[in-house]
């Protein structure tokens, strides 16, 4: 699986989780924060933070209710790469 970042700028971390701010205005002090398993939490804006590049890949990878949510909203795309399976036909023709 291959994990593509089309759109970081939703994806915040709050404690120790990562999570991505959806249907919040720019100027709301209090935003809508879903984080694994589509759990909604209403946060103060002053409490998130960024996470880096490769906390976010990492979180993606590892949590699936975060990546099919980030997925549905159109932040990544995801790519299925079966590269044993085309080894395997390639080697068959040698």
């Amino acid at each position: 699986m291959k994990i593509t970042l089309l759109n970081s700028e939703p994806f915040v971390s709050w404690g120790n989780a990562i999570g991505i701010v959806l249907f919040s205005r720019e100027n709301d002090i209090t935003v809508n924060v879903f984080t694994e398993d589509m759990t909604h939490n209403r946060v103060d804006r002053k409490e998130l933070g960024s996470p880096s590049y490769n906390e976010l890949m990492i979180e993606l990878e590892h949590n699936e209710g975060l990546r099919y949510l980030a997925e549905e909203q159109g932040l990544i795309a995801i790519t299925h790469q079966h590269t044993i399976d085309f080894l395997e036909y390639a080697a068959s023709y040698n």
